[in-house]
């Protein structure tokens, strides 16, 4: 029995300044039978209220409340301190919503007495704004024992432009810099599927995680134990599904048939 849902949003509900076809209903659906669910992405340089706005723009309802980014899911998993950020607007309202002092504030405050030089975290996310200085910086901060946490593991994106660096690039640049890995939160790492869950607070066989790409939503989705929905209007394509070693619970060609095999109900 499927009592909550897990929704991917690039590809899965919308892709570029378009809906997927269908999936207005099938939110609506979900709100008329009281089924919980949450747009889960791995993007985390964007606010919460500036993808509700997007959201909106494309028909799809939806509160702030219901969306979870790698980088929300990044500040609810850290412990507490300090933090030097690389990263953009949606990962430092995140971060400093939640009381955590970014040591990157001030860093004119080097040589004072009280600024904290070395932080506990250093935290890395998706930065179009990236620096030497920031990667020296944050590489110093992690030798001298800064905790390693990245967002996402993306390499890479699509942009108006064509396909730039993502966070995952930063990560291992780093990585090389450093020989230290990083704690990772989103897909296809489990870390934000289970504070997902922890939010909709039901177990998670009874939540599908709902994607449009094999290699970060349906395989983080399955080593955290959901089951889970590949939606085949995005990334991943049936020639993928033959050769990946990913192997979803159910594949769905439109949100038509994706209801059909959830629900047994038709849009």
């Amino acid at each position: 029995m499927i009592r909550g849902v897990l929704l991917d949003l690039d590809g899965t509900v919308y892709r570029g300044n378009h809906a997927v076809p269908g999936a207005a209903r099938f939110i609506e659906l979900l709100r008329r039978r009281r089924v919980p669910y949450l747009y889960v992405t791995n993007r985390a340089s964007r606010t919460l209220e500036r993808i509700r706005g997007q959201l909106a723009g494309y028909g799809l309802p939806c509160e702030t409340s219901e969306i979870l980014t790698a980088a929300e899911a990044t500040a609810d998993w850290l412990d507490g301190g300090s933090v030097y950020m690389i990263g953009e607007e949606g990962l430092e309202q995140a971060l400093t919503s939640r009381g955590f002092m970014l040591t990157n504030e001030h860093p004119e405050d080097e040589g004072s007495p009280d600024y904290n030089a070395f932080p506990d975290y250093v935290v890395v996310g998706l930065d179009e704004h990236l620096t030497y200085a920031k990667l020296a910086r944050a590489t110093r901060h992690i030798l001298a024992g800064a905790r390693f946490v990245g967002t996402n593991p993306d390499t890479a994106l699509n942009t108006d432009d064509g396909v730039a660096p993502g966070a995952g690039a930063t990560l291992a640049a780093l990585a090389a810099a450093t020989g230290a890995r990083p704690t990772v939160i989103g897909k296809p790492e489990t870390i934000m599927i289970q504070i997902a869950l922890q939010r909709l607070g039901l177990p998670k066989d009874e939540v599908v995680m709902v994607g449009d790409n094999l290699e970060t939503d349906i395989r983080g989705a399955a080593a955290a134990g959901l089951p889970t929905a590949l939606l085949l209007t995005g990334i991943s394509t049936e020639r993928d599904l033959r050769e990946s070693d990913v192997e979803p619970t159910w594949v769905a060609r439109d949100y038509e048939e994706l209801t059909e095999l959830l629900f047994g109900a038709d849009l």
